[in-house]
Parts: C-alpha cells; structure tokens; sequence
C-alpha cells in the first residue's frame, strides 16, 4: 500500500513536473509573441508620429503600453510612458502629457534608467515653465513671460527634444510681438517653423505660418502677409482646425480692408466671426466684431455714408462687452480707439475724446507703443477739428516719434497727413510741404510691396490714402499761383503724375517681363490646370439645364478657382527672379513730357478732382498752366447730367455742355492748339470731351474743332510709346477681325442673359445677335490686302489664339462684352458660343493679359469696352488696359451701348480714312464729323460713344503717293540749303 502510495506519489510528482514544463515552454512562447506584438505597435506608433499622425499614433502607443504590462517589461512600459508623454505634448493635451512624464520619472527611478528618468524630469520641469510663460504672457508681464520660455528651451535643448523646443519658440515669439520686437517675433518663428516641418507637425507648422503672416501684415507688406495665411489657411482646413482656419479668414480680411476691398473683407471677418460662434469662443468672437466694424468705419470714409459708421459702432459697442467680459487688455484697447475714431467721423468729437482718453491711459498700463501711438495721433485729429492746431500738432508730434522705429508704417503715414493739415492751417506751408511728402513716402513704400496690380490700385484709393497727394497738389498750386516765378508748379505736375494710374503704369512694365523664368514647372502646370478648369464652368453654364442649387455650386467652384488663381500668381511673383529684379518706371517730369511727348500744336489737359480743391493742368510744348475747377460733388452732378442728355437721342438741350466746356476747357486753350489729349480723374473718365460745346448757338462741338485723344495718364502714355519703338518687328498683316458671332441658343432665349447675371456683376447684359457687326467686318476688310476675318460659328476663341497675332497691326472685334465692376478679371469678349471644352467663347481678362500683341490698334467695337471698375486715382479697370498690356500701343473702345447700326456707319467711314493715310485720331475725328453732318445721325449717342486711347497719332497706312510728296519736300529743302550755303561762301 505504501509502496503503491509512493508510485501514486512520483506519477504526481512527474506529472506536476511535465505539466511544469509545458506551461513554462507556452508561457515562454505566449512571452514571445507579446515581445513581437509591442514591437510592432512600437514600430507602428513611431512611424505614425513621424509622419504627424499624433492621434493615431497615441493609439498605438497605448496599445503598446498595454501590451508592455502583459508581457511584463517595466523598461518597455516606461519607453511607451514616455513617448506618449511626447505625443501628447504634440497633441497640445499638456496636462495629459505631464501625467505621463509623471509616470514615467517614477519607474524610471525605479529601474535606475538614469536617461529616461533625466528627460522625464526636464519634461517635467518644461511643462512648469510653459504654464509659467503662458501665465505671464496673461498678466502683461512679457519680460518675464520671455524668461520662463528661455529657460524652458534650455532644458529641451539639453534632453534634445524638438517638440518642446517648437513649442515653447512659438509662445515666447508671441510675447516678443507683445513688446513689439518684430525682428525677434519673426526670427523665432522661422526657426519654429523649421522644426515644426522637420517633425512634420502640421498643426505647428500652420501656426508658425500665421505669425509670419502676422509680422508682415504689421509692416504692412499685405501681399507677402496673405501668401502665408493662405499657406495657413489650407492646413488648417486639411486638419479640420476650426479655431485656427478662423484666424487665417480673419486676418486675410483684414488685408482685403487694408487694400480697399470691403466687401470681399466683410466675406471672409464673417465667416470667422461664424465659425467662432459655434466654437463658443468669446476673445475671437470680439476680435471679429472689432474686424467688422473697423471695415465698416474705413468703407465709411470712401462711401460717406453714415449708415457704414452706425454699423461699425454697433459692432465696436459688442465687442467692448466681450473684451472687458475675456479681460484682455490690448483688445480694448484697440476697440476704445475704434469706437473714438467713428465718433470723429460723426462729429461727436468730445464724446471721442473720452474713449480715446480711456484708451490711452490702458494703453500707458500695459505699455502698447504702437496702440499708444495710433490713440495720440487720433487725439491730435480731435484737436485739429476743434480748432487748436498747435495742440494737434503737438499730438502728431508724440505718435511719429513714438512709433516711428517699430514698423508703424499704417499710423504715419496718417500721422503725417494730419499734422501737414495742421501746419497748412497754421501757415506753416515749408513744413506742411514736408510732412505731405512724409505721408506720401510711406504710402508708396508700403505700396511698392503689393504683388498684384489691382491691390495696388484698390490699396491706393483706400482710406485717405489719396487725400495727401490733393491736399500737397492743392498747396503747391496756390504758393505757384502767389509766386509765378517759383517751381511749384513743376512739382505740382510731379505729385499728379503719381497720383494717376500708378498701377497701369506698373503692369506696362512688367509686360515687358517674362516672370515665368526660374519658376518651378509644376506652378506653371498649375496655372494652365486652373485657367482650364475656369473655362470648362463657363462651358457648363452654357450646356446644363441649371436648378437654383446647381447654379450655386457652380459660383462657388468659380469663386475658389479665381482664388486659387490670384493665390498662385502671388506666389509666382514671389518665387520669380524676373520679377523680384524688376525695376518700375519713373514719373516723368514736365521737361521730358515737354519735350518728348509735346509738339507746338498739341496739349494735355490733365485733371485733379478733389472733395474741396479740383485742378486743370494745361501742358504745351513751352507752357504749363494750371486752373481751378469746381470740387468733386459739383463736377459729378454736373458730368452726370449731361451724360444722360447725350445718352438720350430725343434730349436736344446741349446747355450744360457748353458749361463744363467753360469750365474744363476753355480756360485752357490758345489759338496754336489743335490736338488735346484728355488725362481724366474721377467722373470725367466718363465724359466725351468731344461733345462738349464751343460755341452755344452754333452748336460747335469740340471735335469740330480739334483732334482728341485719351491717355491714363502721362506717364503711362510715354511708357506705351517707348514700347512702341522698342519694337524690333514690324506687323506684315493689316487687320485681323471677328465679328458677328454665334451665340447659340442666347442669341433666341429672351432670358439667355439670366444664365450669366449671377455670375457677373455687370450693367449691361445681351446676347441678341449682332448682324450688322458681320457687315462691319466685311466692309472693312474689303479696304485692306492682308487681312483675315471670321463670322459666326468661325469666331471662336481658339481660332484666336491659334493666331500668331504679333503680325496684324490692328485687331478688331465686332461682338458683345460681358463687364464685371468688382471682378474686372472676369471681364469679357463673348465670341461664339460653342460647346467646345478647352475654350468657353469668353475671352476674359486675365487671358488677354497673355495675349501677345505688336499692334498700332485693337478696336472694341462692342458696347461699353471704356467702362469696368472705377477706382479712384486709378481711372477704370477694363478690357482696354488688358490689351496695352498684351501689347498694343491703341484701343478704340466704347463708353456706352452703342447703337448696332451707328457703330457699322463709324466704323466704315473710320477705317476708310485710316487706309486713306490719316493718324488714328485723325481718322475717328473724321468719321464722327461725317455723322455729325449727316442730319439722321448727329445726335452724340450715335457718335460720341467711341473714344481712342493711347498712342493716337499713329499713322498706320502711310500711302506711297504721299510718301513721295513728303521725300520730294525734303529733297527741295535740302537742294535749297546746298544753294544758299554755296552763295554764303561765294560772298565770303
């Protein structure tokens, strides 16, 4: 029995011990394959943290954390503790990310792992510190602020942590920018941002991004500053970050106010304010009342209309409850001195006062120099309009000094006008002269920055940004006027010139520039992608049958492709070599203009319309004269009514016309004059000079007696004719026309034009057909040799650009034009209308720039090709501009609906007497007379709609009878020189 116990015994014994075994030998296995699993999370983890995917890869890290636990690896713990303490610090989950440094340092301690304990415990430390920064940051206390982030990036740098270096660079800049030390505030930020790619932390990144943009908007560089927020803006909209897409939408909304663009500003401050909304975030949801209302106060001061400032208050008075509700100082501030400023505007001026008093002393609390700086600037406005200049200038005074050195540009130039108003109220004319040209330097510095042309022009007609250009012009007219023997005058002339069409002026030069080189092919890619894509909407609107919500997908994939457009071609010119060496032209001077552009019977009479002061420049071979004209409220009642008398063919009272003759003109003239070349502003850009009358009972129109042109301005017409002669080829083909064109289903849909209202905002739409344009165009070739004309279906818009078109001295289009105001690139030629994918039949804007052209004439015999968007001090952005940039030296062009009939007439007699040897002015002179006298056809609507701009003296058709006549003169002149000189020497 014992011994069978015994064997009972050792049979357990043995089979505890196999058992034993096999589980040691599973468990060794099982241990294996968790070793395995934790290295592939692991892996897994790391490789998603590399590439920026922090969320997953926490995932991942705690599922290694896991499966560390089971193995059991305390190292392998304490490794996934620590990564996710990394992770989470990415994340910008820092509490979070502290609890697991925590955990880390205490089994770090406890395994004697020295270099994880060391990182855990800096980590640690760097939390703290952040919390510290941030918290100063808070309290105004920037220098301390500053401090704890040095002090938290020495310990990153000494753990070599990347990710608590990013950060802690981002925050400190931000209290730099607080302190307004720019150079510092961007020179962190370029560091942050390199890290922030190097770890490819988007987030980060983005944010980088939004505080460069930040530092150039504060210089006021609007083009540089919206390329990087754009750059932001889509990150954050890949990552689905509302909170940070809603600061790219609000500051590029501020650049489109700072440029003159309010309601695209308003577009986008909206839809920030929305998306702060929802997010519940009281400190941006003030920010963007404050936006909001500041683009209502500065569209205030263009529109005059108090409506504007009512809403801007309403707006500043929301936000102040807000940001004394959020506690942060520097926002009210800036909403005190907005809401003083709209009470200036409205005259309450002590009532502005007070907020701009309450502002200043909060600005002194937490020491905001450039704050400080606007607010002194503005008590000075208060004072100069309260009639205590000296005290105003005394503020002026205080705000340049103090924001003269800081990258304050946007208050000086400011600051600057007003004391010049100040010093000019004080008789003090040297120093207002002087601080006039301050202001206008600083304008121009800051313009000289813009990208693109049209924000050039918008930025410069913002604002009171043209009011030191008139008030400087006003001055030196008056001290001429006092001292006809000083100079004044010449620099009067000066500050005209550059007070006109600087941004045409501009784009002739960079016409001349091939910006394509040295840029990177797929941004070239991308742009003909982007044009092509545009094309092909405009090709759907004309072959779908459209439902209202369909139609809005289609504006809004038009309006995102325009501005995927616009973004690019800033790019581009950022990234062009071509185009960071270009050099833009000079004014030119009174001299040169004498003596380049002027002969004895030929004069300018250039304009400056002003609200109180308005001037006429006379400009003659040997003279300069200038006189008064009424101010601009007067002028614009004055031009508007009698263009609705010209415009209406029964309307037989031509009075007022002989009014603004005498005003505009007739102190102007002499007897030598016979040609006058027009450089408009303001609403004369509308007027036909030719209609206005000489003589009240002969009725004797200006055209009867004088050949008249247009130009932007005189220095743009210089430019325009030195291009010219720097042209190496000469054009073999006469004329190149198309007219009559196919409209398909529109030309019989009596809505066709429905289609297109909501895409343009244009005065004028119609697709009837245009039979008489195919006559036109027939009738015109017959008078040439060279020629090439394409009617109806043939008049596309590839057939164009299958053309090599550098070889036809004039273009010609006979057909409708679509106009878009306040998107002048959408601006348009309508030729035939076929379903063709690659071109939709409108030849916009933006595609005539690529145009090239070596022609004597374009002709836009269509109805309103003057006309586009009015921009003051810029003159009229439309189709016309586009072709002297694709090339041009002139373009005939409408400024009205011009009668289908009368244009066919004009046209006809207008070309037979260019082929007849006549200049181009000359020659449209002609025809207008022929229609004056012809009794059916004399009304100014039929005739006076067409004007010629540019360089209008050119005689294209030189025939060979007077080509000789003119050699045989000169060969006689030259005979009799030879015989007098010859008797000379016989007699000596």
């Amino acid at each position: 029995m014992k011994h069978q116990k015994k064997i009972c015994l050792l049979f357990f014994i043995y089979l505890f011990f196999v058992l034993f075994l096999f589980n040691l030998n599973i468990f060794s296995f099982y241990k294996s394959d968790l070793t395995q699993e934790y290295a592939r999370l692991f892996t897994q983890a790391k490789k998603l943290q590399e590439d920026g995917e922090f969320e997953k890869s926490i995932r991942f890290f705690e599922k290694s954390l896991n499966i560390a636990r089971k193995i059991p690896s305390e190292t392998k713990e304490c490794e996934s503790l620590f990564k996710l303490g990394i992770t989470y610090w990415n994340t910008g989950e820092l509490k979070e990310s502290s609890e697991y440094y925590k955990l880390t340092l205490k089994l770090a301690q406890k395994l004697n792992l020295k270099n994880l304990e060391e990182k855990s415990r800096k980590a640690l430390e760097i939390y703290k510190l952040y919390e510290d920064g941030k918290k100063y940051w808070s309290q105004s206390e920037f220098e301390k602020s500053i401090e704890s982030f040095q002090q938290a990036i020495h310990f990153a740098k000494e753990i070599e942590s990347k990710e608590h270096e990013l950060k802690c660079l981002r925050r400190m800049s931000i209290s730099y920018d607080e302190l307004n030390k720019l150079n510092e505030f961007y020179s962190l930020n370029e560091k942050a941002l390199k890290i922030a790619q190097s770890l490819n932390h988007k987030k980060e990144e983005g944010r980088c991004l939004i505080n460069i943009g930040n530092y150039y908007l504060k210089l006021a560089n609007y083009s540089e500053a919206l390329n990087y927020y754009e750059k932001a803006l889509l990150i954050m909209l890949n990552l689905q970050n509302r909170l940070d897409e809603a600061i790219c939408l609000t500051n590029i909304g501020i650049i489109y106010e700072n440029m003159g663009n309010y309601e695209r500003a308003l577009d986008y401050l909206k839809k920030a304010l929305e998306i702060d909304k929802q997010l519940g975030n009281d400190f941006y949801i003030a920010m963007d009342l404050n936006n909001i209302g500041a683009t209502f106060r500065t569209k205030g001061l263009i529109s005059k209309n108090n409506e504007d400032f009512l809403k801007a208050l309403d707006n500043f008075y929301e936000c102040l409850k807000l940001t004394r509700k959020t506690g942060y100082k520097k926002s009210e501030v800036e909403v005190l001195n907005n809401i003083g400023t709209v009470h200036t505007d409205l005259e309450n001026y002590h009532r502005a006062l007070e907020y701009f008093q309450s502002g200043y002393k909060l600005a002194e609390e937490i020491k905001d120099v450039k704050s400080t700086g606007m607010i002194l600037s503005n008590i000075g406005i208060v004072h100069f309009y309260l009639g205590d200049y000296e005290k105003s200038t005394e503020y002026y005074d205080r705000a340049i000094n103090l924001v003269g050195d800081i990258g304050g540009e946007k208050i000086l130039w400011e600051a600057y006008l007003e004391r010049a108003k100040a010093f000019e109220k004080q008789d003090k004319f040297s120093e207002a002269i002087e601080s006039y040209k301050e202001s206008i330097k600083t304008i121009e510095n800051i313009r000289s920055r813009i990208k693109l042309e049209e924000f050039k022009a918008s930025y410069l007609a913002a604002d009171k940004r043209l009011e030191p250009y008139h008030n400087l012009i006003h001055l030196l007219v008056k001290l001429y006027l006092s001292d006809t023997e000083s100079t004044y005058n010449l620099e009067a002339f000066n500050y005209l010139e550059r007070a006109k069409a600087r941004a045409f002026l501009d784009s002739l030069e960079l016409s001349q520039v091939d910006i394509t080189q040295g840029i990177d092919a797929e941004l070239l890619n991308h742009e003909k992608e982007l044009m092509k894509d545009i094309s092909n909407i405009y090709t759907r609107l004309l072959a779908e049958e459209l439902s209202r919500e369909k139609k809005e997908a289609i504006h809004e994939e038009l309006k995102n492709n325009e501005g995927k457009l616009e973004s690019l071609t800033r790019e581009m010119r950022i990234e062009s070599p071509a185009y960071a060496d270009l050099r833009y032209p000079e004014i030119i001077s009174l001299v040169e203009t004498q003596k380049k552009l002027l002969n004895t019977k030929t004069a300018f009479f250039a304009y400056s319309i002003s609200e109180e002061n308005s001037y006429a420049f006379v400009i003659t071979r040997k003279d300069l004269r200038i006189f008064p004209i009424p101010p601009r409220d007067i002028i614009q009642k004055q031009v508007t009514d009698y263009l609705k008398v010209i415009n209406d063919k029964e309307n037989q009272n031509f009075e007022s016309g002989h009014e603004l003759f005498k005003i505009l003109v007739l102190p102007g003239l002499d007897k030598k004059i016979k040609t006058i070349i027009f450089i408009p502003d303001d609403i004369l850009h509308f007027l036909p000079f030719e209609t206005l009358i000489t003589h009240k009972e002969k009725r004797n129109w200006l055209i009867n007696n004088y050949k008249i042109a247009y130009a932007p301005s005189i220095s743009s017409l210089s430019e325009i004719i030195r291009h010219k002669k720097l042209s190496r080829t000469k054009p073999q083909m006469d004329i190149l026309a198309f007219g009559d064109p196919d409209f398909g289903q529109l030309e019989k849909e009596e809505n066709g034009e429905d289609i297109f209202q909501e895409f343009f905002s244009s005065s004028y739409f119609n697709f009837f057909r245009l039979k008489y344009s195919g006559l036109e165009i027939d009738k015109i070739s017959a008078l040439f040799k060279k020629t090439n004309t394409f009617r109806r279906e043939k008049a596309t818009e590839k057939q164009l650009k299958e053309h090599r078109l550098r070889d036809y001295k004039i273009i010609h289009f006979a057909t409708h034009s679509i106009l878009d105001d306040k998107k002048p690139a959408r601006s348009s030629i309508v030729l035939t209308l076929d379903k063709d994918p690659t071109e939709d039949g409108f030849l916009q804007m933006i595609e005539i720039y690529n145009l090239e052209l070596n022609s004597d004439l374009v002709t836009l015999s269509s109805c309103q090709t003057g006309l586009g968007r009015f921009t003051r001090g810029e003159g009229i952005e439309g189709i016309n501009r586009a072709f002297f940039y694709a090339g041009t030296s002139s373009v005939l062009m409408s400024l009205w609906a011009v009668n289908d009939e009368a244009s066919y007439q004009l046209m006809e007699r207008f070309y037979f007497h260019l082929r007849s040897s006549e200049s181009i002015m000359n020659a449209l002179r002609k025809a207008k007379l022929e229609m004056i006298n012809s009794g059916i056809l004399s009304h100014p609507y039929y005739w006076a709609g067409f004007v010629i701009s540019g360089k209008a003296d050119e005689i294209i058709f030189s025939s060979p009878i007077k080509k000789l006549f003119i050699f045989g003169i000169f060969l006689l002149l030259a005979v009799i020189t030879l015989i007098v000189l010859r008797n000379i020497r016989k007699r000596t």
